[in-house]
């Protein structure tokens, strides 16, 4: 999928609808196929409140899912806890998804993600390019991540 307008933070979410209306409309034949549905649906939906981020990330990563991100490895409840932490200090924005590829049984993603501390968002933002990898298992009858390794390149975030 090829955007074909410049991704900022200001127009991140209307990307990110237009794209998962996109995979939307593709048939779903495989199960790599749903992965990458899952993924779309996911982005499209995804909100920047951490309540509303709770109740899609409940539905997408599995219970016992391993999540390696801010700060190494950990079960996925410490996981819930570490964004609370970062949303208390930072208003975030996701751009949409800049490529994707989707192997056995983990579909890998390359997006911007936008960092605004509390109190100045409308004067800095640390904008990072993220490459993460989710690895798909049926949990419970349903399709969900059971282990996430995400990394960044760290942005334009002071040292």
């Amino acid at each position: 999928m090829r955007l074909e307008t410049k991704a900022v933070k200001e127009n991140s979410r209307e990307l990110r609808i237009q794209a998962m209306n996109e995979i939307d409309a593709k048939p779903v034949r495989t199960l790599q196929d749903k992965m990458v549905k899952r993924m779309y649906d996911w982005w499209g939906n995804w909100v920047p409140d951490y309540e509303g981020w709770l109740k899609l990330a409940d539905s997408l990563y599995a219970p016992d899912a391993i999540i390696n991100a801010i700060g190494g490895e950990q079960k996925y409840s410490d996981y819930r806890v570490s964004m609370k932490d970062q949303r208390d200090r930072c208003t975030m924005e996701m751009g949409p998804i800049m490529q994707s590829i989707v192997g056995e049984d983990t579909v890998a993603l390359v997006y911007d993600m936008y960092l605004m501390p509390k109190g100045m968002e409308d004067k800095v933002t640390f904008t990072m390019t993220v490459t993460e990898f989710n690895r798909f298992g049926i949990v419970d009858g349903k399709l969900m991540v059971t282990r996430l390794d995400l990394y960044t390149d760290g942005g334009n975030m002071p040292k």
